[in-house]
């Protein structure tokens, strides 16, 4: 059995990337189909998990939702790609963007193209700051919260101006007084229920691109729940919006003429990860309420790494919880290092074995260089400084380093570059080299060290990249 639908534009993937390209491109008149693998999760639809579960006691309720049900290996698959242990993802609707934690670093000019005017990028982050209801107070209030930033900014000393210790900007904005954290539902539809231009497709793999010399003309798909039932798609432009595994995949799958680069540059930031017990006169501080919060130390010149204090989701087993001491009692402590972005880290397709979606089978070549460990070591030294400036050091401190992907802000398998010189996979919008409508909208574009969690600039792009369909300027 076939379908056949049809669409001005069809858009793989429904996370952050997909939902900015699709809601503006609605907005804008265009008839848009997005498809998404997996099922649909929450009403609305691409709803965050946070906004279902939405009290401070919900936490850990949402940390095992997150990590026991939303999180799995690309593709469904029983094991990890390659020693890329911890790289997983959210097939769903929403994708990762319905379980981000909402912080928006802004980036340093150090975390942009070096071959791209840094000031290009300005209207379109103005663009996503409002589109994404971004609270530069970072949600953080009280004399607790007071007194930790002022502990972290002791243990870090000055920085440069724009650079300094500050709230973590977070997307979210208060609903009928609950917080509401920006996830698809709001890049979708803008406010609305739904838009009669815009439709989305769940539980649908896509499997190929189909092209005709330069230029696509649609997709050809299945049902994941029925893989007899068949969908063709015809589409006057295609945007692959299917994360950074996802993305390579389905292009590797279509048997396009992408070049050397793709798959290759994957890289993300190195997480080292703590959580520590307060200090006593901190803790006398915090309310039974408290709020979650989020401290920024921001990326900057000389230190190519960003450092995060906040209270994260975890499992409700308390196993990271000193005796005797309260979820509420304690911060969690992030630092995320900029990794080199080298060719030889890369994913490996092989066509002849299929993964449970049907799509490529992935390997992975994945490691750090040298100055990566000199890097890493470095930043573990300036966030044992900050842990021990706020923290009870003997009350069961135990830092670490994540294993590789567990950042979850994988990056680079489709990298954005100035040129085709096989060193690229797209154009500074999105644009397939060598085709004239297939673009693509996601973290795997993103192809510089970073340090700062990506949604952020990943909307921003995903702005340009409708900019450039829509065949309009940076203002939209």
């Amino acid at each position: 059995m076939t379908q056949q639908f049809q669409a001005d534009v069809a858009v793989v993937g429904s996370g952050a990337g997909g939902s900015a390209v699709a809601g503006e491109l609605a907005a804008a008149g265009l008839d848009v189909l997005v498809i998404e693998a997996g099922p649909k999760w929450f009403d609305p639809l691409g709803t965050h998990v946070r906004n279902v579960y939405s009290s401070e006691a919900d936490l850990s309720r949402v940390g095992d939702i997150i990590y026991g049900e939303m999180l799995s290996y690309p593709s469904g698959a029983d094991a990890p790609i390659g020693n890329l242990k911890d790289l997983k993802v959210a097939h769903g609707t929403g994708g990762m963007f319905a379980l981000w934690m909402g912080n928006c670093p802004y980036p340093d000019t150090g975390e942009l193209p070096p071959w791209m005017n840094a000031a290009d990028w300005t209207p379109y982050f103005d663009r996503a700051l409002a589109l994404m209801h971004i609270d530069q107070a970072g949600g953080g209030e009280g004399k607790m919260f007071e007194a930790l930033l002022e502990k972290t900014r002791k243990a870090i000393g000055p920085r440069p101006d724009g650079r300094e210790v500050r709230p973590m900007p977070f997307a979210a904005r208060r609903v009928d007084g609950k917080l509401k954290i920006t996830a698809s539902d709001e890049l979708f539809f803008r406010g609305a229920r739904s838009l009669p231009n815009l439709r989305v497709m769940s539980d649908c793999i896509v499997g190929e691109v189909i092209a005709n010399r330069h230029k696509a003309t649609g997709l050809r798909a299945v049902r994941r729940t029925d893989r007899n039932e068949t969908i063709e798609i015809s589409a006057d432009t295609i945007v692959i919006s299917g994360g950074t595994v996802g993305s390579p995949k389905v292009l590797a799958a279509s048997k396009l003429d992408t070049g050397p680069a793709l798959g290759a540059y994957i890289h993300e930031h190195v997480c080292i990860g703590s959580r520590v017990t307060l200090n006593q006169d901190i803790r006398r501080l915090i309310r039974d309420d408290e709020p979650v919060y989020s401290i920024w130390v921001p990326f900057s010149q000389g230190r190519p790494w960003q450092n995060q204090l906040c209270r994260f989701t975890l499992s409700s087993d308390g196993t990271r919880l000193a005796p005797g001491i309260r979820e509420v009692d304690t911060s969690d402590i992030f630092t995320f290092v900029a990794m080199d972005v080298v060719a030889q880290n890369r994913f490996i397709f092989d066509r002849e074995r299929l993964d449970p979606y049907g799509l490529p089978h992935a390997d992975a070549v994945f490691g750090f260089s040298r100055d990566d460990r000199e890097r890493i070591g470095a930043a573990m030294a300036e966030h044992f400084l900050i842990a021990s400036e706020v923290g009870d050091m003997q009350a069961g401190w135990n830092p670490s380093i994540y294993p590789a992907g567990g950042s979850t802000h994988f990056m680079g398998s489709c990298r954005m570059g100035e040129k085709d010189d096989g060193q690229s996979v797209v154009d500074s919008h999105g644009r397939l080299w060598r085709y004239e409508n297939i673009f693509v909208a996601d973290n795997s574009v993103l192809g510089t060290p970073n340090a700062g969690n990506p949604t952020f600039t990943t909307v921003a792009q995903a702005l340009r990249t409708a900019d450039r369909i829509l065949g309009r300027g940076a203002g939209g």
